[in-house]
């Protein structure tokens, strides 16, 4: 439930006040790091639900085409459940790789999306390095947030990592 309510406001706080440090370049994107976090706590179906709703909310408050963030968000999460198949998402080095190619994948969506349904559209080398910037930031924030929700949540490091209550 918290991961929901945290989304949505998330969602709504960046639509709100999209550059709160005029930032750009540091563009963190916090929505892919919790639908991960969600893929591996409570399942693949409730992320991907959420992924799907957080794309919904995106698209109902952006004055965009419709299904643009929905699509984008969908196939972040396809590249959440095809990784964690290959990578461990309890280990922090899976976590940076997964979340950095959903944003990858994310961003890339939205950028053929755009392109194949607006001509007018023109692509700047400062926004793919933003883009790039921001693949790379999200990844490397994944395990810290990780940490930061298990936290919250009361799980030690040894227990998220697999590590039984009992062994010393």
């Amino acid at each position: 439930m918290w991961a929901w309510v945290g989304g949505g406001v998330a969602t709504l706080l960046t639509g709100i006040w999209g550059n709160p440090w005029g930032l750009d370049f540091f563009d963190l994107d916090f929505l892919v790091i919790l639908t991960a976090y969600l893929f591996l706590i409570s399942g693949q179906i409730w992320a991907g639900v959420f992924a799907l709703g957080q794309g919904f909310l995106i698209d109902i408050f952006s004055g965009g085409l419709q299904g643009l963030f929905s699509a984008a968000y969908l196939s972040m999460f396809f590249v959440i459940l095809v990784g964690s198949r290959f990578f461990d998402l309890l280990n922090p080095k899976g976590q940076i790789i997964i979340v950095a190619l959903s944003v990858f994948l994310k961003n890339a969506m939205l950028l053929v999306l755009l392109r194949i349904f607006s001509q007018d559209i023109i692509y700047s080398k400062t926004f793919l390095w933003v883009s790039l910037v921001s693949i790379g930031v999200t990844g490397l924030a994944a395990p810290l947030f990780f940490q930061l929700f298990n936290h919250l949540r009361g799980i030690s490091n040894r227990m998220a990592a697999g590590a039984s209550p009992d062994e010393n």
